[in-house]
């Protein structure tokens, strides 16, 4: 039993970091229907950040205050600069453009800094664990849990009991009755790339926390992650971008725990499976609705 309930922390533990991964792109697909692929990029801008700024030894609360604020620059530069004006695209001009965004953070980064890992030195707290009824749970999966469970019910707060976040609700449903009804377009998208950039940089430590290095290409394996997470949960749903990142850590920790040692190295590729079964039995996703992809 007790090997039960250590899979099942597991899995929570790594789904709540899904979960932050996927609302951050579900925000901006339900927003303006953009499938943003430059999204793990500005996680590894706030890596190469979070190594400058301990190899600097600046103050924690310092440091984690310029990660989220680089995240939100970044992410609100972006949409300013190049998504807003294709806002009334089609999904593929979206996707096309997020993808050139992708390529020249990339680019910038290899110019700045190289194409070398770098360190990304966390607190040594971090590492430290705990033992409840036979469970060890170490303290950065129960801040993950901790971080995640505030994200998910303050972003749930902000969209159903305050101005902007019914705004934005309403200018998701119908973009042009909302414009009619007085919401200004320009002010959604910005707090919607806003709440995305703070999101990434709040995953960003958490996740440069587990693997502990940095580098150019880093944004892939948490844009595949996030990816995952969305299309089995529903795109453009935020409750889908919950069920989706638990049920991925859910299924990863099943995998882990009763897959043959040989099968382990392939556990994306199941994860991908899943995809295509969940795609073919429910191609909204869980929880997502029915959407169309083009105009």
């Amino acid at each position: 039993m007790t090997a039960f309930f250590q899979s099942l922390f597991d899995a929570l533990s790594a789904g709540s970091t899904y979960v932050m991964l996927a609302l951050g792109i579900t925000l901006l697909f339900g927003v303006m229907g953009l499938v943003n692929f430059a999204y793990g990029d500005l996680i590894v801008w706030c890596g190469y950040l979070m190594a400058l700024l301990a190899g600097w030894h600046v103050n924690a609360v310092v440091g984690i205050a310029a990660v989220v604020a680089l995240a939100t620059v970044l992410s609100v530069g972006m949409g300013e600069t190049v998504f807003r004006p294709f806002r009334k695209a089609p999904p593929l001009t979206l996707l096309l453009a997020s993808i050139g965004v992708s390529l020249v953070l990339q680019a910038a980064i290899r110019i700045i800094f190289g194409e070398g890992f770098r360190p990304v030195p966390t607190p040594t707290f971090l590492g430290n664990t705990v033992v409840v009824g036979g469970v060890r749970m170490s303290v950065l999966a129960l801040v993950s849990l901790g971080t995640a469970a505030v994200v998910v019910a303050g972003l749930y707060v902000l969209l159903q009991h305050t101005t902007i976040g019914l705004q934005m609700r309403a200018y998701a449903e119908d973009s042009d009755v909302a414009g009619l009804m007085g919401v200004r377009r320009e002010r959604i998208l910005t707090a919607a790339f806003a709440l995305s950039g703070v999101i990434a940089g709040i995953v960003a430590m958490l996740w440069f926390a587990k693997i502990g290095t940095v580098q150019p290409s880093g944004d892939l394996n948490p844009t595949i992650k996030a990816f995952i997470a969305i299309v089995i949960g529903g795109l453009g749903s935020v409750r889908g971008a919950v069920i989706g990142g638990l049920l991925l850590g859910l299924f990863e920790s099943a995998l882990g725990a009763y897959l043959p040692a040989g099968l382990l190295p392939y556990v994306e590729g199941f994860a991908f499976l899943l995809i295509i079964l969940v795609l073919i039995a429910r191609p909204q996703g869980v929880a997502g609705k029915t959407v169309e992809l083009s105009r």
